[in-house]
């Protein structure tokens, strides 16, 4: 039985008594006359209704993560989470990356990378989010990519961000073929212009 069937049901059942109000959201006297109560109005679209739910959901749910997880087990689930993600977004687009070497991405780096979004220092990448990767295009400073939390909600935890670096690992070990380690230097939630990270290859 669904939820509209079981109130249904459940309504007739104890039309006329305190249950129905504990039950079906009636009073006694609205079961018995048949009176339509109409729900309140909101002139919020839904999608933008159950956005505005997320973020404020997202925002409880790192506080509490924050409040009862040690430092590396947070970092663990985050990490894990955005290793997840790129996988799963090479499915969605049903790409698969070939691995080249380090020299043939420093080289790549330094003729083709104009817009200061990759450098390459020794065994070193620095590398910070220029561009959506959804669309391409260039995006604005301040812009969090996550689609999640682009409006970034106020007081949401940076140990979201981890997400990122789990993230951005994957994607450069795929990229490179080798283990490399990724240190999170700054990101938009945390109030920096642009997410950016230090990659030490192996």
């Amino acid at each position: 039985m669904n939820r509209k069937e079981f109130l249904i049901t459940t309504t007739k059942f104890c039309s006329g008594s305190c249950i129905c109000a504990l039950m079906g959201g009636l009073d006694p006297i609205s079961a018995q006359d048949n009176t339509t109560i109409e729900k309140p109005k909101t002139e919020k679209p839904r999608a933008e209704v159950r956005m505005e739910f997320a973020e404020k959901w997202v925002k409880r749910f790192f506080d509490i993560i924050d409040n009862t997880l040690d430092a590396e087990t947070r970092k663990k689930i985050m990490m894990t989470m955005g290793k997840t993600c790129f996988q799963k977004y090479l499915e969605d687009i049903g790409e698969q990356i070939k691995p080249v070497s380090f020299d043939k991405f420093t080289e790549w780096v330094n003729t083709r990378v104009k817009d200061g979004s990759v450098r390459v220092e020794g065994n070193v990448i620095f590398f910070q989010f220029m561009s959506a990767a959804e669309t391409g295009l260039p995006s604005d400073e301040g812009a969090c990519l996550c689609s999640l939390v682009e409006t970034k909600p106020a007081g949401l935890s940076s140990t979201y961000c981890l997400c990122s670096v789990g993230y951005v690992k994957e994607w450069h070990e795929q990229l490179l073929g080798r283990p490399v380690e990724v240190e999170l230097l700054d990101s938009v939630l945390m109030g920096g212009k642009r997410c950016k990270f230090k990659i030490t290859v192996s």
